[in-house]
Order: C-alpha cells, then sequence, then structure tokens
C-alpha cells in the first residue's frame, strides 16, 4: 500500500468546525416544504419507488471501474451546480438502501436544496429548494430529519426516504439560541442538538423530548464547544458528542451523553492518543466509537476505537497512510476512511480481522472547502460506497457499486 503522505493535508482535518446523468423529463411544481419530483426512470406506482432486495445495479454507465476493487463508480448528483453528501459518519440514507440524500448549493441559475436519490432507478426527489440545511443526524433510517423556516417559526421537519411524504415534527424556539443540525434518537423519542446561546460563548448541548415537547439542558460546560452531535444505536440513547476546548482547540474531547445530562469521557486526545480529528462514529449498535486523530510519529496508525471506561483506545490497523474523515458500516464489521495520498483513495477495513483495502479513489481535489472533503459512508447493505469528489470545476457526489464479493476478503 502507498503511503504518499501531502504535507499539510492532516492540518486541515485537526479540530474540524468546519449535461450529466439526470436528463430531466418532468417536473412537478416545486413549493418550499412539498417534495418535488424530478423523474429520470420509471418509478413505482404513486411515485414512489419501492425497495429492490435484489439490487440490480443503478441503470446508468459508471465513469469508471476502480482498476483494484472492481467497483463501478457511478456519477449520482445532477451537474451544473455543486453538491455534497453531507457528512458520513451518520448516512443520510434509508435502511433499505435504496435512497440516499444529496445537498445542492446554489448556482447562478439555480437555487440550492436537498434530493433524495434514488439509486436503482436513477430518479431525484426534490425535499426543499433553497439555502441548504445540514440535515439531523439518524443514521440509516427511514426518515430524513432536517431544519426549515415555515412562516415565522423555524421548524424540525422530516421527509420519508421512501414514500417522500413530508411531516412538521417540532417548533425549533428562536429564543434558545443558534441551532447546529442535531439528531434524533433512533426510537424517534429525542432531538439533541448543539445550541449557540444568545447571550454568546461556546455552543451548549439542548434536547427536545419529542413525546412530552419538553427542553432541558443536557451539557454546558465551560471553555468547550460542543458540536458533532450523534445518538447512538444501541438502545440507550447516548448523545456522542465532540468538545472542542476554547479558544484556539488545544484539545478535543470525546464523551457520550445520557438523556438526563450525564456525561462521561471516551479515551481520547492526550494521555491516550493524538488529537482528534474531530471524526468521529458510533461502531454499529455498540457502546463503542471509531475515530481518527493527528500523526504521532511513534504511533503506526491514526484510527481508533474505545468505549467509556477503557484504560485506552484500541489501535486499529490501516497501513501507513492517515486516515481523516472516518465512518462504520451499519453492521459495525467495516470501518471507512479516506486519505491524504494523491488521489484521495478510500479504504474499507475489517475490525475483526484488522484487514483493509482501497476500494475506490475519490480523485476529489481540495480547494479550500468542506465540499470537496469525500466523507465517504456505506449504505446499510454494505453495497454502495458513497462519497464527494470534486473532479472538475465543482464538487459532485459519487457512488461507487462494490465488486460482488470483495468485501469477504476483509
Amino acid at each position: 500500500m502507498s503511503s504518499g503522505l501531502r504535507t499539510g493535508w492532516g492540518d486541515r482535518w485537526h479540530g474540524v468546525t468546519f449535461r450529466g446523468w439526470f436528463a430531466v423529463v418532468g417536473v412537478v411544481a416545486s413549493v418550499l416544504g412539498v417534495c418535488a419530483v424530478t423523474s429520470v426512470l420509471a418509478q413505482g406506482a404513486g411515485g414512489a419507488a419501492v425497495a429492490d432486495p435484489g439490487g440490480n445495479p443503478m441503470q446508468r454507465e459508471s465513469v469508471e471501474t476502480d482498476p483494484d476493487s472492481g467497483a463501478q463508480i457511478y456519477l449520482l448528483s445532477e451537474e451544473g451546480r455543486p453538491a455534497d453528501n453531507i457528512y458520513g459518519e451518520q448516512p443520510y440514507s434509508d435502511p433499505s438502501s435504496r435512497r440516499i440524500a444529496v445537498r445542492y448549493y446554489g448556482a447562478e441559475d439555480r437555487p440550492g436544496g436537498i434530493s433524495i436519490v434514488d439509486l436503482y432507478d436513477g430518479s431525484s426527489h426534490q425535499v426543499l429548494e433553497g439555502k441548504p440545511p445540514f440535515p439531523a443526524f439518524h443514521g440509516w433510517g427511514e426518515w430524513l430529519y432536517y431544519h426549515q423556516r415555515v412562516g415565522e417559526q423555524r421548524m424540525l421537519r422530516r421527509c420519508h426516504f421512501l414514500t417522500l411524504a413530508i411531516e412538521d415534527v417540532a417548533v425549533l424556539p428562536d429564543d434558545r439560541g443558534g441551532y447546529s443540525y442535531g439528531t434524533v434518537s433512533p426510537d424517534h423519542r429525542y432531538y439533541a442538538v448543539a445550541v449557540s446561546p444568545p447571550e454568546g460563548g461556546p455552543s451548549q448541548v439542548h434536547m427536545l423530548d419529542l413525546q412530552t415537547g419538553e427542553w432541558s439542558v443536557l451539557l454546558a460546560m465551560e471553555g468547550y464547544h460542543a458540536k458533532h452531535e450523534q445518538f447512538s444505536r444501541d438502545g440507550r440513547n447516548r448523545v456522542l458528542i465532540q468538545l472542542n476546548q476554547m479558544p484556539d482547540v488545544q484539545q478535543v474531547l470525546l464523551g457520550e451523553i445520557t438523556v438526563t445530562g450525564e456525561m462521561q469521557l471516551f479515551p481520547a486526545d492526550r494521555p491516550h492518543t493524538a488529537r482528534p480529528t474531530g471524526h468521529e462514529a458510533w461502531v454499529g449498535d455498540t457502546d463503542r466509537i471509531f475515530f481518527s486523530t493527528g500523526r504521532d510519529p511513534e504511533v503506526a496508525g491514526n484510527v481508533w476505537t474505545a468505549r467509556v471506561g477503557d484504560e485506552g483506545p484500541r489501535l486499529i490497523p490501516s497501513g501507513e497512510q492517515r486516515c481523516g474523515h472516518i465512518s462504520v458500516s451499519a453492521c459495525g464489521r467495516y470501518w471507512v476512511g479516506d486519505s491524504g495520498e494523491e488521489g484521495v483513495p478510500i479504504y474499507i477495513g475489517s475490525f475483526e480481522s484488522g484487514r483493509w483495502a482501497r476500494a475506490a479513489f475519490s480523485r476529489t481535489v481540495y480547494d479550500g472547502k468542506q465540499w470537496a472533503h469525500a466523507h465517504p459512508y456505506l449504505t446499510a447493505d454494505n453495497r454502495w460506497l458513497i462519497f464527494t469528489a470534486r473532479r472538475g470545476d465543482l464538487p459532485q457526489v459519487y457512488g461507487a457499486r462494490l465488486h460482488e464479493g470483495w468485501l469477504d476478503q476483509l
């Protein structure tokens, strides 16, 4: 495996705060808050696609075949405006692995927005139009949760990946402060979100009980900025939180918070590891997390797994390259990470065997903006590797259809 690290790439990951494939044949009027549909291939009855457990690949020609893995790589977003796959730690993809969410940035002649893209019939379904919000984390869930202004109110809304039904979930009062994207628990009971207080200062963690409508403050840690909130998928409803020490982010702590506000830390940052990069994820439906750190010259690798109470984290074999943006498969068996090598390759490894291999080149070219980051993740069935890449002037979303049986080698 090649190491070939590019000087300086890793520094950008530290303390992160941070006519194509689709021929349009029909457009349903786009009204803010109502799903519009741009259909490129036949859909199921009523406009809602039915999950295809048979797993036929997208009915489009791939843009390339990876020479090492054999993965077929497809362009998933519409060209002409920037797009990204949003984030990889808790994927915006449904449990049937049929659909994913894509975020579009506005171009001169087209507004931005969020669309749901079907990986099998090629259709693109617009959820909202305008400045694209960062949807709430709710990994591999049936619903896409997001913020939207409806009249004078900020609403937490959701759109069903398959039926495209949209529902209002809760009002997000403006007087609480400035909201991050947040996270919704797997049982749909709680919404936890980093909030910047109206009076200023680092973000706190607030929680809304969606059943009772009651708000609470889960965490207000003086001197630390809370971000990157993610509910666990193990039934405990713990909130994974990243805490950046302010003002210079000299420390990046990782902790888990209960729904009653008790927090415990994972063994991350000194004295356990180099400083975390700000990219972390739960390992399947366990109480463990997976995270990347800066390079320590005395350690052969920079990705780790740990649970609260461990004396130290466990180093995961990943070769000489330095992984940055990471994620974990829904089943919890595989880790995913991109590296700073030329072409920004994406690797997949097995937690159990310790083996890993390159799955695809993202070929992204960094332009100083987050939309050029790969943020790779796997669909729930482990058949598609989704990533963003800036291969030309604008970033686009790609899907690598993994060769049947490729993961077995791991």
